[in-house]
């Protein structure tokens, strides 16, 4: 009887264990989630079949999960080779909603792959052959772009309309026909294209191929960055492409690429001429690749007269060996004469008191503008969020408006590299007069706001503020708020 009872208490162990680890997920979730950690598994188990391998190192990253306390897995790359090499996010569903979309992850729990990224160039076996061949491009519906000049602040000067005019931004509906229109894109890095685009090519011939941008930047009166996905960066000057680079470090932070939705096109699906893809390591990448010379350690480059491609290699540790590997991890395809500069977004001047104003409303306020919010506009937008588009006037403010009038703002920590200290962050929140702090919160609207752990509300019947903290204790930081507009 005892033994019985031994027997059942164990299986009923196992079977909340088993529940208690993050789900893998099927489907992205219908709000975009927030990435609080990427992960890098590497399994290699003799006499196994390699169904058993991926079974092992999906339980060992979502043990991983378990132990950063997250709520699920997205599996985003998976290498079957002499050993198994699985990358994936661990991420947190968006507040209160924790639902699934129709959209299938690239892997699901069972390791299986349901949409297949098709390489749509033809092999060749030469090394010469990176120079000379051009990517055939994917059969799809060529979108005509709708453009919509950037609603701008009336007081602008002519040099900052110009400004203006070169980003398009578009509605949520025309987003998501051009978007609809748009096939699977090739995947294909070479030194004559990368996704089946030349050097050179326009902006219009980037919407035809690709669709909508994810999110649109500018960086000077001439130069524009458009970024498909989280991570997929095509650098524009006069209205032509220049450069595309794929990198986990970009202009973006995670705080910055949890603002953007997923897009499954065009993460972590490209191949090298073919034969190289992400996370391979670096011997087999230089094997497959035999032309390529190297530059630095991390970086191998092969060039022309013309163009010039970097493939970008960086450190991993798995978690079953504690000899770091080399993996490759982005590429940058220029042309030779792009200046290979550091890149930085050029962001609107704000009024400080006016934003004062729109962070902290008193009851009957009315909707501030953005002509009243920013002396000097300069155009920089997501297009894909998880709730439409967003301006965004610096690297901490960002509204949603209509025809000019602000109807959401949010502020946030940096969403940009260099990445703010806390110091930095609350020196930032007085100067703009903002309650740094849960505590300070509560006392600037008294009797009005309501409190749960580490989040502050404020309801009436002109606006909603939402403000989160570090902790729910009296002096933990302010990391979000954000007030939207009845």
């Amino acid at each position: 009887m005892n033994r019985m009872l031994v027997l059942i208490l164990a299986i009923i162990s196992l079977q909340v264990s088993a529940k208690s680890l993050p789900p893998i997920l099927d489907h992205l979730p219908v709000c975009s989630p927030t990435v609080i950690d990427g992960i890098y598994v590497e399994n290699t188990l003799k006499n196994s079949s390699n169904d058993k391998l991926i079974a092992t190192s999906f339980r060992l990253i979502q043990q991983k999960a378990k132990d950063k306390r997250v709520d699920a897995v997205i599996i985003t790359n998976l290498i079957e080779a002499n050993k198994i090499i699985i990358t994936a996010d661990l991420i947190d569903f968006c507040d209160e909603n924790d639902s699934l979309s129709s959209v299938k992850t690239a892997y699901n729990q069972f390791s299986r792959k349901p949409v297949s990224f098709t390489s749509n160039t033809t092999n060749t076996s030469t090394s010469a052959s990176i120079n000379t061949r051009s990517t055939s491009i994917a059969k799809a519906k060529t979108p005509t772009p709708v453009v919509i000049e950037t609603s701008i602040p009336t007081n602008t000067s002519a040099e900052q309309r110009s400004l203006s005019s070169s980003i398009p931004t578009l509605s949520d509906r025309e987003l998501s026909i051009l978007a609809n229109q748009v096939g699977s894109p090739p995947t294909n890095v070479t030194l004559s294209s990368a996704y089946g685009l030349k050097i050179n090519d326009s902006t219009q011939r980037l919407s035809e191929l690709l669709g909508p941008a994810s999110a649109l930047f500018t960086l000077s009166d001439r130069t524009q960055a458009w970024l498909y996905g989280r991570q997929l960066w095509f650098f524009i000057e006069n209205e032509k492409i220049q450069q595309i680079s794929y990198k986990d470090r970009s202009m973006l932070n995670y705080n910055g690429k949890n603002l953007i939705s997923y897009n499954e096109n065009f993460d972590n699906n490209w191949l090298i001429d073919d034969k190289a893809g992400y996370r391979d390591e670096v011997l087999e990448v230089r094997t497959k690749l035999d032309y390529l010379k190297q530059k630095s350690s991390e970086e191998y480059i092969v060039s022309n007269n013309s163009n010039l491609l970097t493939l970008k290699f960086n450190e991993f540790s798995s978690i079953t060996d504690e000899n770091p590997e080399l993996l490759l991890t982005g590429f940058t395809f220029q042309s030779r004469k792009y200046s290979n500069k550091e890149n930085k977004i050029l962001y609107s001047d704000i009024n400080t008191q006016e934003l004062t104003e729109v962070l902290l409303p008193s009851e009957n306020d009315q909707p501030s503008t953005l002509d009243s919010l920013v002396s000097r506009y300069v155009p920089n937008v997501i297009q894909f969020s998880d709730n439409g588009v967003w301006s965004l006037l610096s690297k901490n403010v960002q509204v949603k408006h209509d025809n000019n009038v602000i109807r959401k703002v949010k502020l946030s920590e940096s969403i940009n590299y260099p990445i703010e200290s806390d110091a930095q962050f609350m020196s930032y929140l007085k100067s703009i007069n903002v309650p740094a702090t849960r505590e300070a919160m509560l006392a600037h609207f008294s009797d009005k706001a309501t409190s749960w752990l580490e989040i502050v509300n404020v309801e009436n019947d002109d606006f909603v503020l939402r403000a989160e903290f570090t902790s729910e204790d009296d002096d933990a930081m302010l990391i979000a708020l954000e007030v939207e507009y009845l």
